[in-house]
């Protein structure tokens, strides 16, 4: 092999090598389900289960009843996800779904919908000697008609904040 070759093969290797790291840098960063994006102090006994049932990844964010965002968590598409230590109290809670996270600007880089689930949410415990009574909720997201979520004319809370 001469050497004119053997710069040819390397800088065609080195090319390759450039463009494989460029397109691995430009990777869309997808958190895991259960990332917490905002968290807040939970050390009570309420336990929320969210069931993502679309075809896309959702932010679900939980509010206190001034709609200030307290949880946000991604939950991956056809995920489960439990929110633990849930203190007693009145709760919103909204989701964005979209793709393309971006985790420096904690938002979807294409947003295809807010949510927002209609009730409040209420959290209660009840202690009785040793025995703790707590709420457990289990909610189901589906892209149909058939969803207890709606889409609403509102302002989705600033998760950021």
């Amino acid at each position: 092999m001469t050497q004119a070759m053997s710069l040819k093969l390397f800088s065609v290797f080195i090319l390759v090598i450039l463009l494989a790291s460029q397109s691995s840098a430009q990777a869309v960063d997808r958190p895991e389900t259960g990332t917490y994006i905002r968290d807040m102090n939970r050390n009570g006994y309420g336990l929320l289960v969210i069931y993502n049932n679309w075809t896309m990844d959702t932010v679900a964010v939980l509010t206190d009843k001034l709609d200030k965002p307290k949880v946000a968590v991604y939950l991956r598409a056809k995920d489960a996800l439990e929110i633990d230590g849930i203190k007693d109290g009145e709760y919103g809670l909204y989701f964005t779904i979209g793709k393309g996270w971006n985790s420096s600007a904690g938002k979807f880089e294409d947003v295809y919908g807010y949510y927002h689930y209609n009730d409040p949410m209420v959290f209660e415990t009840n202690e009785e000697g040793e025995e703790i009574e707590y709420t457990i909720l289990e909610l189901d997201l589906y892209e149909a008609d058939a969803t207890n979520f709606v889409p609403g004319q509102f302002k989705f809370p600033d998760i950021s904040a």
